[in-house]
């Protein structure tokens, strides 16, 4: 079994932690496993070794960056939590230490984290018609990128209202004025798309959120919609600094004379599960989920 170990490198104790965890299994291990340390996380250096595990030690943001270059990789995603929240990287060191067995033994659950794919594109190549998804693939986007949590439109400098249109499955639905737009996947209800009122949604459902950014009326609120639902996103005004955010970790701008696609991407992130900590025992311990309030 090929084992990877890749810490955030910008966290001294992630970097220790990695090098600690990397002398215990290769001892613990013998000649079983091909246990390695990664000197960058990026899409080369997982392709040429190819790992079965790959263990990142960082926060949640380790994790989205991540998710980019692994999506669709069959290495089972550990995180152990350096951050803050963890929601992600779910694992404390002292956990994994306990759990490695049963994670080296293939014993722990794998969930299929939705990935989304979002693509620009100019708007002279926007398909008419009932058959936009066909159409579409004639077309090279400008832009594309891959994201674990949300894909986000942001309205930017100078900060007045941007105006949009959303289409889903090729049908027109709302244009609204508003800061933005949010499309997230159910791994990242918690994120983003919570703080912007949002539904949380339990990550084992497929399903992507739309979720306006203070839009300009009382009735837009957020909807949920299948996994399959193509999205796009046609902006009528945008401000100079209008842009498009993966993940929090690439940007993009956006101009009035592009649209956007959001959909499905076509490979998951495989993600092993901690057993000490469930989704809902998450949101009760991290984000106080339904707990009642105190003086």
């Amino acid at each position: 079994m090929r084992i990877a170990l890749a810490p955030n490198l910008d966290k001294s104790d992630a970097v220790a932690a990695a090098q600690a965890l990397l002398a215990m299994m290769r001892d613990a291990g013998g000649h079983a496993h091909d246990v390695r340390m990664m000197p960058t996380i990026s899409r080369p250096e997982f392709d040429a070794f190819d790992p079965d595990i790959l263990i990142l030690l960082g926060g949640d943001g380790t994790i989205l960056q991540a998710a980019r270059f692994i999506s669709g990789m069959r290495a089972a995603l550990v995180g152990i939590n350096f951050g803050k929240l963890g929601y992600l990287a779910s694992f404390t060191v002292d956990e994994f230490r306990a759990q490695l067995p049963q994670i080296l033994g293939g014993e722990l659950k794998i969930s299929q984290r939705l990935m989304l794919d979002g693509a620009i594109y100019n708007a002279r190549n926007k398909p008419d018609g009932p058959e936009p998804r066909q159409k579409d693939l004639r077309v090279e986007p400008a832009f594309q990128c891959a994201a674990l949590n949300d894909v986000v439109i942001n309205a930017g400098i100078p900060f007045r209202m941007v105006q949009l249109t959303i289409t889903i499955n090729g049908h027109d639905t709302t244009t609204f004025r508003g800061d933005g737009l949010i499309v997230s996947t159910s791994s990242g209800s918690t994120g983003y798309n919570l703080s912007a009122g949002g539904p949380l949604i339990s990550p084992d459902l497929n399903a992507l959120v739309i979720t306006p950014i203070c839009p300009h009326s009382l009735s837009f609120r957020p909807v949920v919609v299948p996994d399959d639902t193509e999205i796009r996103i046609t902006p009528i005004r945008v401000n100079p600094g209008t842009h498009v955010s993966f993940d929090g970790q690439v940007s993009q701008p956006l101009v009035a004379e592009q649209y956007m696609v959001v959909r499905r991407a076509k490979k998951p992130l495989r993600l092993v599960e901690n057993p000490a900590m469930s989704h809902w025992r998450m949101l009760a311990s991290k984000l106080h989920w339904a707990q009642s309030p105190r003086a």
